[in-house]
């Protein structure tokens, strides 16, 4: 890149401040670079990538628990439940799955990084067959449901 363009580049300010929800979930980006992706989610009680294990052929991710508790599983079993302020670091191609127990809403902050060329949709269950995301597998159960005037910020 020349130092001109370099130079031309500037900072993006982002808010994290989402609805809280009483059923379904939402993803929210908050900012995109050349290999990464930076969302913030609410999964309702019951809620999270619980869709059975699968991997990110060609994506890392980073879960920060924001709000709520996150029970995440990997091919060995489950781990300890994460609560505010503490996270997960999943490199691609690791088996994982996550649901919110409750009782109150979950808020991550989930950060993507992969290889420039890579498709971030790449999902693998552990047969290594193609699966798709929880969203797209069943879109009424995912539809979000705001709690009224309720916000993590």
């Amino acid at each position: 890149m020349e130092l001109k363009a370099i130079k031309s580049l500037r900072p993006t300010t982002v808010s994290i401040k989402t609805p809280l929800l009483s059923r379904g979930m939402t993803k929210t980006l908050l900012c995109s670079g050349e290999n990464s992706t930076v969302r913030v989610h609410c999964y309702s009680t019951g809620m999270g990538e619980k869709h059975g294990l699968h991997a990110h052929v060609e994506e890392e991710h980073l879960f920060l628990v924001m709000h709520g508790c996150a029970l995440f599983s990997d091919i060995g079993g489950k781990l300890p439940p994460l609560h505010r302020n503490s996270g997960l670091w999943i490199p691609k191609g690791c088996f994982y799955e996550f649901i919110n127990p409750g009782p109150d809403p979950l808020v991550v902050l989930r950060f993507g990084a992969l290889q420039k060329g890579a498709n971030e949709s790449t999902r693998v269950d552990p047969d290594g067959a193609s699966i798709a995301g929880r969203s797209t597998q069943n879109p009424k159960l995912a539809r979000p449901e705001v709690i009224a005037g309720a916000f993590f910020e």
